[in-house]
């Protein structure tokens, strides 16, 4: 009776432990995930996602999905692919513009250092140089004269030294370059003076997506391209009291073949940082995209 007993509590473990012949248990994502259906929302799927996930929960369990639901199925995911190809190109716009802007900055920078390393080199000659010759003549046995103009010289040497170095402070602002023919993506987004240009687009839905408030977030803070304005405010990129200043450095940061607009090397700096951190918050949208799509296919 004993060795009975222990047969069956052998036979339950393995019936806990071991997954059904589908294979291993699927977890499952959980359907209220509030950032996806914002997503959802703004592609409008609310109802097509519904009405999926309704199929799914009636459809006993083992058995193939009807037709009605397959043709769904499809559309839905027709509609997350184009919307997640719409972000794609979002995203490679985005780092087309700052790959081209990141080439002009280096160009700035390999000529500002040239020009500083040429100061520092000519104030270190001049001063090394004629130190050299003001001390030569320095020697008692020469008259006083020849001290005089020798005390001259190290005069000389040390005004020109110091403007050679100051010269060589000042260039380590860099000179200033114009944008060629870039796409200018901060336009639209701080709608200054500069219009789009070139390739530069957001599809309807991601800028819905920027201009509406995260699901998960405190709403006073504001949507997510407010949110954003706010950091740039923050760390100086974009001036948050003076209106004349804000509103030069928007014309600096949309600017696009435009040789009247001169950038420099700090301006470029804060226009691909602005551009990782727009990268950064539209790239958001393929995670909600993905959960979407996991959330109605049942898969981890």
């Amino acid at each position: 009776m004993a060795s009975f007993s222990r047969c069956w509590l052998v036979v339950l473990s393995l019936a806990v432990v071991v997954p059904s012949a589908g294979g291993q248990p699927t977890p499952q994502i959980p359907t209220t995930h509030q950032d996806a259906n914002e997503t959802a929302h703004i592609l409008g799927l609310d109802s097509k996602v519904r009405e999926l996930r309704v199929f799914q929960e009636q459809r006993p369990s083992g058995t193939k999905p009807a037709l009605e639901e397959i043709v769904l199925r499809q559309e839905v995911l027709e509609l997350i692919q184009a919307a997640s190809l719409d972000v794609d190109g979002v995203l490679a716009e985005l780092s087309n513009e700052s790959a081209l802007l990141g080439s002009l900055r280096s160009s700035l920078q390999s000529r500002r250092d040239r020009t500083v390393a040429r100061l520092n080199a000519a104030a270190l000659i001049t001063s090394s140089g004629l130190g050299v010759a003001a001390s030569a003549t320095q020697f008692s046995t020469l008259s006083s004269r020849t001290q005089n103009f020798g005390d001259g010289i190290g005069i000389g040497a040390g005004v020109a030294s110091g403007v050679l170095s100051l010269l060589a402070l000042r260039r380590h602002h860099g000179p200033d370059g114009t944008v060629g023919e870039t796409p200018n993506m901060l336009a639209p987004l701080l709608k200054g003076t500069s219009p789009p240009v070139l390739n530069t687009y957001y599809p309807p839905a991601v800028l819905q997506f920027l201009q509406n408030v995260p699901a998960m977030s405190d709403s006073k803070r504001g949507t997510r391209l407010e949110q954003l304005m706010e950091e740039w405010v923050r760390v100086g990129r974009l001036d948050g009291s003076d209106a004349d200043k804000r509103k030069q450095k928007i014309t600096v940061l949309s600017t696009s073949m435009n040789p009247k607009v001169k950038l420099s090397i700090d301006d470029l700096t804060d226009r691909i940082a602005m551009l990782t951190d727009v990268r950064g918050r539209v790239s958001l949208m393929k995670r909600d995209l993905a959960v979407l799509m996991r959330s109605y296919l049942n898969r981890p």
